[in-house]
């Protein structure tokens, strides 16, 4: 717009003035289409690229997920495989100790937990657990003079008695009450056990 052509028009040299002034000024808050075009390509590749790493960062959510699943397992499985050397190593000491059912007298205090292991998983102080255990339950336990058994009634002493303190079996002796009570009575009273019925 030129402001002669205004002029022409009948405008006076200062409105035309105005005129040129508020146009020239209204062009500027335009932008050129070439540099719309090169700003809106622009933003598309930003967009595309922000939609790609949504897309990565997905796939890095479940891969993250999957490696701590990993880890779970894993932290799982060793203190599994602990425990299973903490048994072995419990059971032994047990053995040691005169015990005839370790998975009883393991049982009979609560579990695994309810040992004291120390940094290597050997049990610490077996000896004060058992003691009062062979006070109660002497049957669980190997003779300490080694004298044997001797049934209540005399003779000679019967070659498994699942009742008696040098062999007591638990499982045994479940066996023998279902397939043969009589028997599984006598041996009870051999023992010096009584079963109620």
């Amino acid at each position: 717009m030129k402001k002669e052509d205004l002029i022409a028009k009948g405008l006076t040299d200062e409105q035309a003035q105005i005129a040129v002034d508020a146009w020239n000024e209204s062009i500027k808050a335009y932008v050129p289409k070439e540099r719309f075009d090169e700003v809106n390509g622009k933003m598309k590749e930003a967009n595309a690229t922000i939609d790609t790493l949504k897309k990565n960062n997905t796939d890095n959510e479940e891969l993250q997920k999957q490696v701590k699943e990993y880890k779970d397992k894993v932290a799982d499985l060793e203190i599994k495989s602990a425990n299973t050397l903490k048994e072995y190593a419990l059971k032994d000491a047990l053995k040691e100790s005169g015990t005839v059912d370790t998975d009883y007298i393991i049982y009979k205090q609560g579990g695994l937990d309810k040992f004291t292991f120390d940094n290597d998983g050997k049990p610490v102080g077996i000896d004060d657990v058992l003691k009062p255990l062979k006070e109660a339950y002497p049957h669980l336990f190997k003779a300490e003079n080694g004298g044997g058994y001797r049934p209540a009634g005399g003779g000679n002493p019967a070659a498994n008695n699942p009742f008696a303190k040098e062999s007591f079996n638990l499982t045994e002796q479940g066996k023998l009450l279902r397939d043969n009570p009589t028997q599984a009575m006598a041996l009870a009273a051999a023992a010096g056990v009584t079963i109620n019925q």
